[in-house]
């Protein structure tokens, strides 16, 4: 192994403050050095500093550093010269190098000495480009993902010596790449943070082959095609329990329920053959209750195909199957199937390296994304986890599912996963794509739907369409400037030599005026609908007679408009695939028109698939038709949604073209029956049903509690209520999700607890916030000191086991609100058959909710929690009473706040507790 750098010597460093800004008075804490040479810490630096003021409570939770202990330390100015002269001729090496390196620079301007001039690395980015697939970079993540021992986080000294030992293990990584991949990244590398770029060509090395099974594709290092399993005929299926009970252990805790729920789907499969709906209890094992029998029946002519509700779900169901291939000792061809835009398109990738570089944000992402090609079998970009991919570089790279043309076309991820569906007996997918791709059904294949209780809403969506007249004539203006933008270079400059590409340019510019002009006039005819325009985002729902108006005139031009999209696309790809063809003609300065010519085609395709979907309207009376600006005053802001008011009639066509569809989930009864679920989903209500209970002892294992005197949200004192609520029972101490059903309500929580002292020492979580729903779900999952804030996306799907979550906090009953467009005229829809609106949706839908939101507190039979509900409603109200069934055997106990702080603490203390008469119970 070559040494590090030769003989540099590398600082590496951090810093411990009171805040973030030394001009706002923040001061140093603690000082950590690490000093690395020749791969070897040869020395290290640890000191306290007196920062001559007060430090944040918060601080001192997170680093638990005593104040009272930085009183007898020097002041920076007594260590500073010395500590500069010890970091004179070294390289500074940080964790997020943009905050510690200036800091420390100015605090020794502060003092009276030189800033620093010290070139630096930066080991998160060094750690986004080497570790891909990381889900997180905070430094205690990495270390613990690599194996490095992190003894005191948030303490200076512990983590110099951790990012130094972390800035070992990196360079080993990249030194370990094949030596083509390594100058690759060298040739991005300049973009980088500071003198980082600069680190990694001087550790490169020139002597690293490609090791099986890469291999090297024009420019990318790519994995070698997996090879396809030969399948292996299964023995018979295990009908006595004692063989299915023998498969699954030890591995799984055998649960008779499970067994009965194999063999009714191992019945439905080979004999019964008929829609089948089972709700599997919480802790049940339905994922293998369903696995195990198909694993005897599906195979590459009659496949198995699973549908979920999200991406993350379908790997996991993934994972499941290749356990399941442990299990029984032989191979199961399971592929996981999503759009095309979740798939890295390698021609457009090569592209974009060819293209000058751009961002520092672009550079690391193709860095990035050339590590993990390196590794990746799938093509799969949901692999990087990342909590965005709204960057323009994913716009680019990503697949728009064409079928791949030259060198790397034997290569295309889309592409080998088509061959690989074809081999595979079980296809794994989202329940959006199979409604949107009904081909998954050609063969007639057995199909499983998982969280069913979702089926219908996302059927809906999956069907719903939008014509986006604003941000289409957008599209169309940048075209207009590019190919003839005054004062600035544009495609007629580029061309200018060519009279065939001219006059086909000027055809265009004409084309795309009169496009541009048919749009407006249509944007202002719609307009004038809109009742009592306002500023500001504004939508309005259409009646029947409103949207056939509607669907008149887009009859009338839609076709005219979708032609000349289509030659408009063809115009940008001939132009973008000469520029390809000759760069070298074109030179450098054309690179970032054809760039955006690039993008710009790419999004003509997705305005002519919308476009397409247009052009047949069926049900307009089963459609909510929506106007939408986001400029109530400006007409050419406006654009056109339709949403499925029902999907019964869509989502039972769908299950109709399978063999035996089964529907499964954990919360599918409301009131005991299977009726709402049946409706939703177009099926009778005499389809065969099975309920298995939970193996959980939930009277053990869980406590409700209810606040009767809760205020009504309309209170002026209502926020007030829920942020002293919440002061009251985190004293508790335990990890606690609280569940709003409104975002605004979240934001102005937030806000009123983000910087009050009883929050100090918990890390606030809050969805709209903090991050995205993806980002703060994985950050609550490693936290051991978290309070998270979520809406409707954390009332099911997250598993939180043990310590992880002890209280869920529901403050309100998650009603949707009636005055939601698709809510309302769903209602109207009901009352127009005579139905009930409440009893018949609202209710069931709000009870299925309150199970999942309960559900999420335990998800073992060693979990032990507290459900608390701040709404009054579910003890006080006939319909609340009714929902207090969908608690499974736990009446909740009528208390205050102060009680439930109370009680809840003795609960989760394993101590015992009082009724309101003063007696113990659940001891």
């Amino acid at each position: 192994m070559k040494s590090l750098a030769f003989d540099q010597t590398y600082a590496v460093l951090d810093l411990e403050t009171t805040g973030t800004s030394v001009k706002n008075g923040d001061r140093i804490i603690q000082i950590g050095c690490a000093f690395v040479k020749n791969f070897k810490v040869i020395a290290t630096f640890s000191q306290m500093i007196n920062p001559d003021r007060d430090v944040p409570q918060a601080i001192q939770q997170l680093t638990h550093i005593d104040p009272e202990a930085l009183v007898a330390a020097p002041y920076f100015a007594d260590v500073a010269e010395g500590f500069a002269k010890r970091l004179k001729d070294c390289v500074i090496v940080c964790h997020n190098v943009n905050f510690d390196y200036p800091f420390l620079s100015a605090e020794f301007e502060r003092v009276g000495l030189p800033a620093l001039t010290n070139p630096a690395i930066d080991t998160v980015e060094l750690a986004q480009i080497l570790l891909p697939t990381q889900g997180s970079y905070r430094l205690q993540d990495l270390t613990q993902a690599l194996g490095i021992q992190h003894k005191n986080p948030h303490r200076a000294d512990s983590d110099a010596v951790s990012t130094a030992k972390l800035l070992m293990a990196l360079t080993k990584r990249f030194q370990a790449l094949p030596s083509v991949l390594q100058h690759q990244l060298v040739g991005k590398s300049h973009a980088l943070i500071r003198q980082t770029g600069d680190f990694l060509a001087k550790v490169e090395r020139f002597d690293v082959p490609l090791k099986r099974p890469m291999i090297q594709v024009g420019e990318l290092v790519l994995q070698a095609m997996p090879e396809v399993v030969e399948p292996i005929e299964p023995r018979a299926y295990p009908l006595a329990a004692i063989d299915k009970k023998a498969i699954l252990k030890p591995a799984y805790k055998w649960r008779a329920a499970q067994g009965k729920m194999m063999d009714a789907i191992y019945q439905n499969a080979t004999d019964t053959q008929q829609p089948l709906v089972i709700e599997a209890g919480t802790g049940l094992g339905k994922t293998m209750g369903y696995l195990l029998p198909y694993a005897y029946v599906a195979n590459a002519q009659q496949k198995l195909v699973i549908a979920t509700t999200t991406t993350v779900l379908q790997s996991q169901l993934f994972a499941q199957t290749q356990k399941l291939a442990d299990l029984l000792d032989r191979p199961i061809n399971a592929v996981i199937i999503k759009s095309p835009h979740h798939y890295l398109d390698l021609t457009q990738f090569q592209h974009s390296l060819q293209l000058p570089a751009g961002d520092r944000l672009t550079a690391v992402l193709q860095m990035k994304l050339l590590v993990w090609l390196s590794a990746t079998t799938t093509g799969d970009l949901d692999e990087l986890h990342l909590t965005t991919y709204r960057a323009p570089l994913f716009g680019q790279v990503a697949h728009a599912g064409a079928k791949a043309v030259g060198p790397y076309a034997e290569y295309d991820f889309y592409q080998r996963l088509q061959t690989q569906i074809k081999a595979a007996s079980i296809v794994i997918t989202n329940h959006a794509y199979l409604a949107r791709h009904p081909e998954l059904a050609e063969a007639q294949p057995f199909l499983v739907v998982d969280e069913a209780q979702h089926f219908a809403d996302n059927v809906a969506l999956a069907h719903a369409h939008a014509l986006d007249l604003a941000k289409l004539r957008i599209h169309l203006q940048h075209l207009a400037r590019l190919v003839n933008r005054p004062e600035h270079h544009n495609l007629m400059q580029v061309f200018a030599d060519s009279k065939m590409q001219t006059y086909q340019l000027q055809s265009l510019a004409t084309a795309v005026a009169a496009s541009i002009a048919t749009i407006e006039a249509v944007q202002i005819k719609f307009g004038k609908m809109l009742q009592d325009p306002k500023p500001g985002f504004m939508a309005q729902s259409l009646s029947v007679e409103q949207a056939q108006s509607v669907e008149a005139e887009l009859r009338a031009w839609l076709p005219k408009l979708s032609r000349q999209l289509d030659a408009v696309a063809g115009v940008c790809s001939q132009l973008q695939q000469q520029y390809l063809s000759h760069q070298d003609h074109f030179g450098v300065s054309a690179a970032g028109l054809f760039q955006a010519l690039g993008a710009l085609r790419k999004a003509f395709d997705q305005d002519s698939i919308q476009l397409i979907a247009l052009k047949d309207f069926k049900h307009l009376d089963q459609q909510l038709c929506r106007l939408e600006l986001s400029n109530g005053k400006d007409a050419l802001s406006l654009k056109l949604t339709w949403q499925q008011v029902s999907a019964a009639l869509a989502t039972k066509a769908l299950l109709d073209q399978f063999q035996a569809p089964v529907l499964v989930g954990a919360t599918l009864m409301v009131a005991r029956k299977f009726d709402y679920l049946l409706q939703a989903v177009g099926l009778p209500l005499e389809t065969p049903t099975l309920r298995l209970r939970s193996p959980f002892h939930y009277a053990q294992q869980a406590q409700v509690f209810v606040d009767p005197e809760a205020p009504h949200p309309d209170d002026v004192d209502y926020l007030d209520y829920l942020v002293d609520a919440l002061r009251q029972l985190c004293e508790v101490q335990h990890q606690t999700i609280v569940l709003f059903n409104r975002l605004d309500t979240i934001k102005a929580v937030y806000a009123r607890i983000a910087d009050r002292e009883w929050t100090a020492d918990w890390e606030i979580l809050a969805q709209g916030v903090s991050g995205s729903a993806g980002k703060i779900a994985k950050r609550f999952a490693i936290s051991q000191h978290a309070l998270l804030l979520g809406a409707a996306s954390f009332f099911e799907g997250v598993d939180y086991p043990d310590k992880q979550l002890e209280m869920v906090i529901l403050t309100r009953l998650p009603f949707d609100a009636p005055s939601q467009p698709l809510v309302q005229a769903r209602s109207e829809q009901l009352q127009a058959q005579g139905r009930d609106p409440f009893t018949e949706e609202a209710l069931p839908k709000a009870t299925l909710r309150l199970r999942q939101s309960f559900g999420r507190l335990i998800r073992t039979e060693h979990d032990r929690g507290v459900f608390i509900c701040l709404d009054p409603r579910l003890v006080t109200t006939k319909y609340g009473r009714q929902m207090q069934h969908a608690l499974p055997n736990l009446k909740p106990m009528r208390l205050s706040v102060p009680e439930m702080a109370q009680y809840s603490k003795a609960w989760l203390d394993h101590q015992p507790l009082l009724n309101k008469e003063g007696t113990h119970h659940n001891a």
